[in-house]
């Protein structure tokens, strides 16, 4: 038998010469796969490390049976069928060398150690069928092709029956090397209403993972011959994103677009660049239909988006005196009524409590608090943006609400704080940006609703400013902890100034 084995190396295919020398193949397979063992433990390497230990375990077997060749290579028919034993296990341990050089370590790090598992099984099938023919000429010296031609029906029939699979593999080259469908990408099936992101091409399907964290086998002829939308990735082109929303015809259009379009410019999955497009697209039978236009960073966030922007888009227009219209059957007559309301005797309570207001009589603070708009901010929504204009001042009923000075994080207000005093008398711009949160619920007080009350009563500018420069004064000590200066102590006239040239008085 070993006189057979030798006299294979004259075959054309030149793998006799790898086999000259059954123990040096053998300890050459051995060693390798020890050292990559040795390696993968110590760095950790993601390479695959199955192949590696099953490959030194057969080198073992394959030492073994050298040795046990030797000892009955004179019994007739068990000393033939260690040797073939022998020279298989020699071939499928080079087998399994080759393919580990090709697959797990030059295309490892020729992709950026992201072999496909399509080419990894298709490169690793090939190597097997190139030695499995090579050991059916070289050991058990069969000429290969007399099997192709005596079988030529038998593989017309298996292609026939198995035409499906292979319509699944050739589809697969396809995929696999179509740019709009590369690792990672989402893609949008129509007809089943699939939506996932790609995370593995096969021999038969293609794997997405969903936006519920669930994977579909999707047949890779499938995806070839139907509607496929592709939504983008987060290392690719971003894809829009459209939302439908219905406001009411009392509403103005453009009010409504800049409410909208200030909303997704402050979403935290949406992109700046593109920037978000809102537009008036249909008039239906009780609304108008605003088509919100966005680019996501990551598609895997679009439920959470959308879901947010909704939230948002329902505190915003309520806020503002209108609704979300609904289908109608008649003709319904309603009279405006305020978005919010409180009850008065809790109303006047909070307006007592609050320091600025101190000064004013019981009388004063009634006719005030029939002037004043309850407002209610839900989690994550911009009250007032540093920089901003404004005229009013809020005191926090219920809830609490975050302030932050150039983007930072600086303080926590809770239930009975007010803040935007400032620029409801003396007309400065807001100086933080305070957010609600969670669902916050806030007195707002303006400059129209307070100045009737100090047109009457001018010296309530008096007390105010007393109080304002107090407040100032307490901020400075807090902040920078020194003693005042002569200049803080003409504060209270600085304020009073500032007071009557807003108040044109």
């Amino acid at each position: 038998m070993n006189s057979q084995f030798l006299g294979g190396f004259s075959s054309p295919l030149n793998i006799g010469y790898l086999l000259i020398n059954k123990i040096a193949i053998l300890s050459i397979v051995l060693l390798f796969f020890l050292a990559v063992h040795v390696l993968i433990t110590l760095f950790k390497s993601g390479m695959s490390h199955s192949k590696v230990a099953s490959t030194i375990k057969i080198a073992l077997v394959g030492f073994l049976l050298l040795l046990l060749e030797t000892q009955i290579k004179s019994v007739p028919f068990y000393g033939s069928l260690i040797g073939i034993l022998q020279s298989l296990i020699v071939m499928l341990c080079l087998a399994n060398l080759v393919a580990y050089l090709v697959v797990d370590v030059y295309f490892y790090y020729r992709m950026n150690r992201q072999v496909p598992s399509f080419l990894r099984e298709l490169l690793t099938m090939l190597v097997y069928v190139v030695f499995a023919l090579a050991s059916l000429r070289v050991i058990f010296q069969i000429d290969v092709s007399s099997i192709v031609t005596t079988t030529t029906v038998l593989t017309a029939a298996v292609a026939f029956a198995m035409q499906t699979t292979i319509a699944n593999i050739l589809s697969g080259f396809y995929v696999q090397k179509d740019e709009n469908l590369k690792h990672r990408t989402w893609i949008h099936i129509k007809d089943h209403d699939i939506t996932g992101k790609i995370v593995n091409v096969g021999f038969r399907y293609t794997t997405l993972l969903t936006m519920d964290n669930r994977q579909v086998m999707v047949p890779n002829n499938y995806i070839m011959q139907n509607i496929v939308q592709t939504l983008g990735s987060r290392e690719g082109e971003k894809t829009a994103v459209h939302l439908k929303v219905g406001l009411g015809y009392d509403m103005p259009p453009e009010k409504a677009i800049t409410l909208l379009t200030r909303i997704l410019q402050r979403e935290a999955h949406v992109v700046k660049d593109p920037p978000p497009l809102v537009v008036a697209s249909n008039f239906l039978d009780s609304s108008i239909e605003y088509d919100l236009k966005y680019f996501l960073d990551d598609y895997s966030s679009h439920m959470i988006t959308r879901g947010s922007v909704l939230n948002k888009i329902w505190y915003a227009v309520t806020r503002e005196g209108y609704g979300i219209p609904y289908p109608h059957r008649e003709i319904i007559a309603k009279p405006p009524e305020k978005p919010f309301v409180a009850e008065e005797a809790p109303l006047l309570s909070d307006l007592r409590r609050t320091e600025v207001l101190q000064s004013l009589s019981e009388e004063e603070i009634r006719r005030l608090a029939a002037r004043v708009k309850v407002k209610i901010y839900g989690n994550g929504e911009e009250v007032v943006r540093q920089g901003e204009p404004g005229d009013s001042l809020f005191i926090i009923r219920g809830g609490h609400a975050n302030v932050y000075l150039d983007d930072a994080l600086v303080a926590s207000l809770a239930e009975g704080e007010i803040f935007g005093e400032m620029s409801m008398l003396t007309g400065e711009n807001r100086k933080a940006t305070v957010v609600a949160g969670e669902e916050t619920h806030l007195v707002e007080i303006s400059k129209g609703d307070i100045e009737p009350l100090i047109r009457a009563n001018p010296a309530i500018l008096e007390r105010l400013s007393a109080i304002l420069a107090d407040r100032e004064e307490r901020n400075i000590e807090h902040r920078k902890k020194l003693e005042l200066s002569q200049e803080d102590l003409d504060r209270k006239g600085t304020f009073l100034k500032k007071l009557k040239s807003f108040f044109k008085l």
